[in-house]
């Protein structure tokens, strides 16, 4: 005998993977998706067109865009092409520009930024650039630069790259034309230009001789090396900390020359030592008789080098933390964080390590522990290659090189995009699978943050993503978390607070997006269309109530880019044509129509989810006798292609159609295990389904 049931579907919880189709034990059936293409889930379920885009401007090319400023009022496009930087308005006119990056269009797609009101800080294969506006608004393009400290130095970051047990040598204290040499092979051409430091004081390297060999110019002086006639030296070892024990002056024994004298390199200031005071080390002393200054600098493992350079790379990481700027993701210090001095972003001097100063540290012991991105919020979270960590900051006890532990939230490991924040946590993709994941705040103080996957129903759609936005709620939807992929379609979920299941559907376009930002409440994107055999890039900006892509306005917009291109003209709701564009134009429109918009359409497509008995499960075939489908503004729908909903006998061929809202029932035929529904529409225009009901016989 058959049996009769009702399947409801919300579609709440968006496309699904295809290994949860059928299981009829899970509630997320009842509120899912087989395939959602194009479409935005609304609010109390249901579904809409996803919005169209509107063409704003012309692009010089392949480009990444970034917001400067908060609000319509303030906020800013900021667009970064190859060699090149521009400020943009919402509306997407010119505001200024600035040439001479060493960026390529090969970098693009790596490079990190971190902004404030008037400087853009940018990282990639390249010195660290600083894009800055002056007073006047004209932006210029430099690297960054360092704070200048005393006597000519740079507060920039150092660090020592060689093993512990290389050894340096100048044959000078002061001057051009040092020579400076390692028992190691060290030197390498790019360190031409590049600054050491030995025991603390700058040398600039000027030529390359050979690896172990090179020559460079002390920057001031470098602290003496002295030799000290001692009633004694037993006791005294090499390596030792030493002290005058009435100028307190301090070094550290170099060599034991013989029982009476001994060779101490000073380790700060030039004042000699006293020939009437004791020399004071940790396991002897003895009375100081006579002190010179030695012919050449001692021999030092205490020296370092200039952090970021053309022999060691440079860092592809960075961000700002409370008034910071980090830099990470270094070449050849892979676990290795910089970050400037509390206020001020030039100077990477580390000093005595007080809390304002600059902190240079490794974090954690294992050297292949590859930073990938800084996350800012309440604590500073550091994605890396084997997961996310935190640093446990409190007001207190803010980040500092005090406060510089690393602690593991998770293994989930970074992947390409630039983290985003969130007001429940840090929003971030994991390089394995592509899912997005949030590192998330728990309130415990054993436990602080945790790791949840927000894509677990729908890991299928993630693909590789390149960069991840947060769109912020509006009276038209939910907040939206778009992962632009690589193949340039976005995975699009809604974030709604408390929700059960996070839903995610797909958006693409003809052609592709290449890179989107927020600005103003507004979703932007840069797209490439071929069109004419050769690549056009364009600025657009998601809008509701446009139903292309790249939609042209006429006959007051410009639209010779689009000529050679196939588009849809829309007339209102009404899609009345597909044309060829040629000289900016159209022709042979229907009678009547002088305004309208010229357009990439695109489908949509929402599959609903199999209806399963909860009963009986998948033992029977099933036939879906009826269906209640409520729409609301709806145009050019149909189901299993079927014309359905706001058709007429001249439906895309000129003349309004009027849009349907209510109740449309349909009836089906056929059986089989998973018969479905597939709601599309191909004719761009106004499209909300707020319900489906079906009676389902078995």
């Amino acid at each position: 005998m058959a049996r009769r049931f009702q399947f409801s579907n919300s579609f709440s919880a968006g496309e699904i993977a295809p290994e949860l189709m059928m299981r009829s034990d899970l509630q997320v059936r009842n509120e899912a998706l087989k395939t959602g293409s194009n479409i935005r889930i609304l609010q109390g379920g249901g579904f809409k067109r996803r919005p169209g885009t509107r063409d704003l401007a012309s692009l010089p090319g392949d480009a990444v865009i970034k917001t400067l400023g908060v609000g319509d009022d303030d906020a800013r496009v900021l667009v970064f092409s190859a060699g090149r930087f521009e400020e943009r308005g919402l509306d997407g006119a010119l505001i200024e520009f600035a040439t001479g990056a060493p960026w390529g269009a090969d970098d693009l797609a790596t490079m990190q930024f971190a902004i404030e009101e008037d400087r853009v800080i940018v990282t990639g294969d390249f010195f660290p650039q600083a894009v800055t506006r002056d007073a006047f608004g004209v932006w210029t393009i430099g690297d960054h630069t360092f704070k200048d400290g005393l006597n000519g130095a740079k507060r920039q970051p150092y660090w020592r790259f060689a093993p512990p047990g290389v050894e340096m040598e100048l044959d000078a204290y002061t001057g051009a034309g040092v020579t400076v040499g390692m028992d190691e092979d060290v030197f390498v051409a790019g360190h031409v230009g590049a600054r050491f430091r030995y025991s603390g004081v700058e040398v600039e390297i000027t030529g390359v001789t050979t690896p172990r060999i090179a020559t460079g110019t002390v920057i001031g002086s470098v602290y003496p090396t002295l030799l000290v006639t001692v009633a004694s030296t037993s006791g005294f070892l090499v390596g030792q900390e030493v002290e005058g024990d009435t100028t307190e002056v301090r070094g550290a024994v170099w060599q034991v020359v013989s029982g009476t004298q001994l060779k101490v390199q000073l380790t700060e200031g030039y004042t000699y030592f006293s020939s009437t005071e004791k020399l004071v080390g940790p396991t002897a002393f003895s009375t100081i008789s006579a002190v010179s200054l030695n012919a050449t600098p001692a021999v030092t493992t205490d020296w370092d080098e200039q952090m970021i350079s053309d022999a060691r790379g440079y860092p592809r990481a960075c961000a700002l933390h409370k008034t910071r700027l980090l830099f990470g993701d270094f070449p050849q210090a892979k676990n290795a964080l910089a970050a400037s001095a509390v206020g001020d972003i030039t100077d990477f001097d580390a000093g005595d390590g007080a809390d304002r100063d600059a902190v240079i540290e490794s974090i954690g012991q294992d050297a292949t522990l590859g930073i990938k991105h800084f996350g800012s919020t309440e604590q500073l979270i550091v994605l890396t290659e084997a997961g996310p960590h935190y640093i446990p900051e409190q007001v207190a006890a803010p980040f500092s090189a005090t406060n510089v532990e690393l602690l593991k939230i998770g293994p989930e490991a970074a992947g390409a995009p630039s983290p985003t924040l969130a007001s429940e946590g840090m929003l971030f993709s994991e390089a394995r699978s592509g899912r997005l994941m949030a590192a998330l705040p728990t309130g415990n103080v054993r436990r602080s943050w945790d790791v949840a996957d927000l894509s677990e129903l729908a890991y299928h759609l993630m693909g590789t993503p390149k960069e991840l936005v947060l769109l912020a709620a509006s009276s038209e939807s939910d907040r939206l978390v778009c992962s632009l992929k690589d193949d340039g379609s976005l995975a699009v979920m809604n974030y709604r607070r408390g929700q059960q299941f996070s839903a995610w559907t797909t958006w693409s376009t003809e052609g592709e997006w290449r890179s989107i930002t927020t600005a103003g409440g507004s979703l932007y994107a840069v797209s490439k269309r071929t069109i004419g055999g050769s690549p056009v890039y364009r600025l657009e900006v998601f809008q509701e109530g446009v139903w292309g892509d790249g939609v042209v306005s006429k006959p007051a917009g410009n639209a010779s880019h689009l000529n050679g291109a196939a588009v849809g003209v829309w007339s209102g709701d009404n899609k009345v044509a597909t044309k060829t564009v040629a000289s900016g134009d159209v022709t042979s429109l229907p009678s009547g129509v002088t305004v309208y918009e010229l357009g990439f359409d695109f489908d949509v497509q929402a599959d609903v989810v199999p209806p399963i008995d909860g009963e009986i499960g998948l033992s029977r075939k099933i036939r879906i006798t009826r269906a209640w489908l409520d729409v609301r503004n709806t145009l050019n729908l149909r189901i299993n292609g079927y014309a359905a909903v706001g058709y007429s006998n001249v439906a895309g061929l000129g003349g309004a159609v009027e849009a349907f809202t209510g109740q449309a029932t349909f009836h089906l035929l056929g059986r089989s295990r998973d018969q479905t529904l597939s709601i599309t529409q191909s004719e761009g225009g106004p499209l909300e389904v707020r319900s489906l009901t079906m009676e389902v016989t078995t």
